[in-house]
């Protein structure tokens, strides 16, 4: 039931607190009057983290162009439900946190948290959560393998984890042209997933859509995304062959500033002293349309 509560309140919180007053496209142009960042190239694939929350602040490719984009307290990497007897809806993630370790080598960027911070500062917390996350260039010379670890050093349970998190996604060209595909689904979030003008209804979010990627919903009859418009995208899957209950995807919209989020969720219970591992996820930034952004998802299925 504390699960169930977590993720409608916890991932509610999240997103709110994100969603609140992001730039526009134009205004995000800004943030490279703050010299705090971190650039690194994979592949074609160019990658801009705030030096001091490790967040992801940018991404662009040749095909697509800029991905995404945003300000530092409007970015993210990773998020967590860290609920506690006196706030619930408690998350820790990369963009409330200070001093990231980011450390460059070849091929790779890695990104370690010794203390993800809370969304509130009101609190006691005894103990830490830490995190690590990495990019690293794919062998197939296109792709981008994302991992995460995450450490309860702390008494309290992290119920859910967000990775990756992509906050601030773009359209790629117009609204309606840009599509996200998975199975037998393909919607163009940015102008189905905008509030109507008429809807008032308080109890409704009609930004916010779900889809299982279980392997045997209907909504996602494998794990592979793709989100992308007539010049490029990017597609996504993780690299696990179970039935199981995840990850989740998430997407959220924010009409006012045209940003999307992309969140794969993983329910979890870790308790102190536990360690969550993400396993791989293949993100894979395209020239073209989705055809080409799939041949790494076909090509590690043929593996088998």
């Amino acid at each position: 039931m504390i699960v169930r509560m977590t993720h409608l309140m916890g991932v509610a919180a999240a997103l709110l607190a994100a969603a609140g007053g992001m730039p526009s496209r134009g205004a995000a142009a800004g943030r490279h009057a703050d010299p705090a960042t971190r650039t690194v190239t994979l592949h074609k694939t160019e990658i801009e983290l705030d030096a001091r929350t490790g967040s992801l602040l940018r991404m662009s490719h040749p095909g697509p162009g800029t991905v995404l984009e945003t300000t530092p307290e409007h970015a993210s990497l990773i998020d967590l439900a860290y609920p506690i007897e006196a706030f619930e809806p408690l998350r820790l993630a990369s963009r409330y946190s200070r001093e990231a370790k980011i450390a460059q080598s070849a091929g790779q960027v890695s990104v370690h948290w010794d203390r993800l911070g809370p969304s509130r500062s009101a609190f006691n917390l005894p103990g830490h959560v830490s995190a690590t996350v990495t990019l690293k260039a794919a062998p197939d010379g296109e792709s981008i393998v994302m991992t995460c670890r995450v450490e309860n050093h702390s008494p309290h349970r992290v119920r859910q984890v967000l990775f990756p998190d992509l906050l601030g996604l773009v359209s790629l060209g117009e609204l309606a042209k840009t599509e996200f595909r998975t199975g037998p689904v393909l919607t163009r979030p940015f102008v189905e997933l905008a509030r109507p003008a008429t809807d008032r209804f308080y109890a409704v979010n009609p930004t916010f859509a779900e889809y299982a990627s279980t392997g045997k919903e209907s909504t996602m009859a494998g794990r592979w995304l793709d989100l992308g418009g007539p010049g490029g995208g990017l597609s996504l899957f993780p690299k696990r062959h179970a039935w199981d209950t995840g990850p989740i995807v998430m997407l959220q919209y924010w009409e006012v500033n045209r940003r999307l989020r992309l969140m794969c969720v993983h329910y979890v219970e870790l308790a102190q002293g536990a360690v969550w591992e993400s396993g791989e996820f293949w993100l894979t930034p395209h020239e073209g349309d989705w055809s080409k952004g799939i041949r790494p998802y076909r090509a590690w299925l043929q593996e088998r």
